[in-house]
């Protein structure tokens, strides 16, 4: 086997890891009981993003017009707030985590359409 085979098959096995694991710890976070400073208790959808990210450039102008019609949207980003992105484990961006009862119900990794967004913020009523 070539040498350049090699490294390509360590760089495509790298790059489909990363996303892979990414999504397993999000995963775990699933039914986690939170306790949250400084959030009201009962129903939330975090939207952590960071200002570098392209998906989420591109996906916070929608988060913003949910937020202005929900009081249930809080908007994290990462790098003003690494501790509560830390309690979270948020490990890439853009990342939704819906809250309900202070337990985590759901999370999604990636851009997530308009749809998307309200029917999570369904799930809160």
């Amino acid at each position: 086997m070539s040498p350049a085979l090699v490294v390509l098959l360590v760089m495509t096995g790298f790059f489909l890891l990363v996303p892979l694991l990414s999504y397993l710890s999000t995963r775990r976070l699933v039914g986690k009981k939170l306790e949250l400073d400084n959030q009201p208790a009962g129903h939330r959808l975090f939207y952590f993003y960071s200002p570098s990210c392209g998906p989420c450039r591109s996906m916070t102008p929608i988060v913003d017009q949910l937020a202005s019609h929900s009081d249930f949207v809080t908007k994290v980003d990462i790098n003003q707030d690494p501790e509560l992105a830390g309690r979270f484990g948020i490990r890439a961006t853009p990342t939704t985590v819906l809250v309900v009862n202070d337990t985590i119900k759901e999370v999604r990794l990636g851009a997530q359409s308009k749809k998307q967004l309200e029917k999570l913020l369904d799930m809160t009523n």
